[in-house]
């Protein structure tokens, strides 16, 4: 306040003026006192429990009638079981011997090199006795080598192999030629040694846009000196837009094929093919439903006698998943342009003759609807319907008795031609797949086809019912067992009269109605360690006929038994 007033007076003598009447308003800050600190207080009082006397406490229990299905079990222990560790060993050696001759060895491997590299290397060899009773020697063999090279990283993964596979058979399939001057089974050599050579690449990238590169080439010979030479390359470019791709796939293949002479004529049989084609597809992979809509081009390279055009075909696939799960309908069409070869011929029939017209399918339209259901438990059910026409469609039929045959094996009426011609086929298949668990599933597929072929005429050696079994179980710790079973319904065939015929004549035929073959392959294996296993396995052919083709017959009955022994290789 004294400094307030002498300020106050300062003011008014600088000033000289009034500046009127001005209120201040002091406020005393809060000191405490000190003064309670150290005041006594008094002390509480505590009642005495031993003078005082307790309060008795009463309870009421009030007793309610419930109903209760209850019944406590007592409890037991648990018994704690030792679980042997897994060992897997990366190679093994079997070898198995049985009746009609049957031997198979067999030896794999796949050694890692590193953290991103393995290698691998696989040996089979299975050889068999002949059917008794053929006119001509009938054993067969077969030998598989491949070696494996995958490399693997975050972002991309490549698997190689070079496989070689050669398969001997022999064109035993006649009827009795025994009366026939021209015919001299104890000088005809039968064999045929097919040798397939293949070298395939995949590679596989999980970000950017190119997704994928595929390359192959296969080399395939035969003991009548022919040749084949196939080269087919693609690629996968997946462009992303949302939750959406568009997927670009051009690929390339190439054709060569060469036969020493024809079958009705003595020049040389030389084809030349090449196919250049790009699909394009939008993609859409959602959590319920799933498209693909785009077309293919394509444009056929090479030696042709027609001029060559520009094919298009659409490809669409869609499916639609319902909220539950349990329902998925699907929808497929499409087109294409396919190069066949003697490749393909001979794997399906090992006793086409190695003097064949090769030339390309136009599969017009193919198209399947159908819907596949989750019942739960492990068990789903498939059923589709079909329908596709196709020009230029393969069927194989059984070439004439050559009078001038100068003993050679394929041309006694034993081997088979390749004719084109347009096909309808109109299908419908079901499957039902039932797994129990890890080890224990079973599958079984059916399918009921028909063909129409132009102008009425028989559709040669393809079934109108096929049956497909397949069943893995595991009983008991060691004990694992396998099934397979696969029915091909009754076809027809065509049998030549036994004589020669110029290309151009018409051949008489008559017609052989083959029944149907039903095979039941099964194998057990008992693990009786974690690096021995003793394995046996039976194959057996119901019914008189045992095979697809007219006059090949298969052994009925096969019986093998054999040990298996794995370890480890280290590198």
């Amino acid at each position: 306040m004294i400094l307030s007033c002498s300020f106050f007076a300062f003011a008014q003598d600088e000033e000289k003026e009034d500046l009127g009447t001005q209120e201040i308003t002091v406020v005393k800050s809060y000191s405490p006192s000190l003064k309670n600190v150290f005041k006594i207080r008094s002390n509480p009082s505590i009642d005495d429990s031993l003078v005082q006397k307790k309060q008795k406490v009463n309870y009421s229990f009030e007793t309610i009638p419930v109903l209760s299905t209850f019944i406590p079990n007592k409890a037991s222990p648990l018994k704690l079981q030792r679980q042997e560790p897994s060992i897997y060993q990366n190679a093994y050696v079997s070898a198995g011997f049985g009746n009609q001759s049957h031997t198979q060895l067999g030896f794999s491997s796949m050694v890692p090199l590193d953290r991103t590299q393995s290698i691998g290397f696989k040996f089979v060899h299975s050889s068999l006795a002949g059917i008794e009773g053929t006119i001509l020697n009938s054993d067969q063999n077969r030998t598989t080598l491949d070696f494996i090279h995958q490399y693997k990283q975050n972002n991309m993964r490549v698997d190689s192999d070079l496989r070689y596979d050669r398969q001997g058979h022999n064109f035993f399939g006649i009827d009795d030629l025994s009366n026939i001057p021209t015919f001299r089974s104890e000088v005809v050599d039968p064999s045929q040694n097919l040798n397939y050579l293949s070298i395939r690449s995949r590679w596989q990238w999980y970000e950017g846009i190119f997704s994928a590169f595929n390359f192959d080439t296969h080399v395939t010979t035969d003991s009548y000196d022919s040749s084949e030479y196939i080269i087919k390359t693609n690629t996968l470019i997946n462009i992303p837009i949302w939750d959406q791709f568009i997927e670009i796939i051009p690929e390339i293949e190439w054709v060569n094929t060469s036969f020493v002479r024809g079958y009705f004529n003595e020049g040389a049989v030389d084809s030349k093919k090449g196919l250049s084609q790009v699909q394009l597809r939008f993609s859409s992979d959602g959590r319920k439903l799933k498209f693909k809509l785009g077309a293919g081009g394509y444009y056929p390279l090479g030696t042709f006698e027609e001029t060559a055009q520009f094919y298009i075909y659409p490809k669409v696939e869609i499916s639609y998943t319902t909220t539950n799960g349990k329902w998925i309908p699907f929808l497929k069409y499409e087109g294409s342009y396919d190069l066949n070869s003697f490749t393909s011929f001979s794997l399906e029939n090992p006793y086409v003759a190695p003097t064949l017209e090769i030339e390309s399918t136009q599969l017009n339209h193919w198209g399947v609807i159908g819907f596949k259901a989750y019942a739960g438990s492990g068990l789903s059910f498939t059923f589709d319907t079909s329908y596709s026409q196709s020009d230029n469609f393969p069927l194989f039929r059984r070439l004439p008795y050559d009078k001038s045959n100068k003993d050679v094996g394929y041309r006694l009426g034993n081997a088979y031609q390749i004719i084109y011609d347009s096909i309808e086929k109109m299908g419908m298949k079901t499957q039902i797949d039932l797994r129990f668990s890890e080890y224990n599933k079973l599958s079984l597929q059916t399918g009921l086809y028909e063909y129409k072929r132009e102008g009425g005429k028989k559709v040669w050696n393809l079934p109108s019912l096929t049956i497909d079994l397949n069943a893995n179980f595991r009983l008991g710790k060691k004990l694992f067992f396998q099934l397979g079973g696969h029915y091909i319904g009754a076809r027809d065939s065509v049998q030549n009269i036994l004589v020669h015929q110029a290309e151009s004549e018409p051949a008489f035929e008559t017609i052989a109605s083959l029944s149907g073959v039903f095979s039941i392959a099964s194998s057990i294996t008992w693990k009786i360690n974690s690096r021995w296993d003793l394995f046996y396995e039976n194959n057996l052919i119901l019914g008189d006929q045992t095979s697809r083709w007219t006059y090949y017959q298969n052994q009925s009955q096969l019986h093998l038994g054999g040990i298996r022994y794995k370890f480890d290789i280290n590198l």
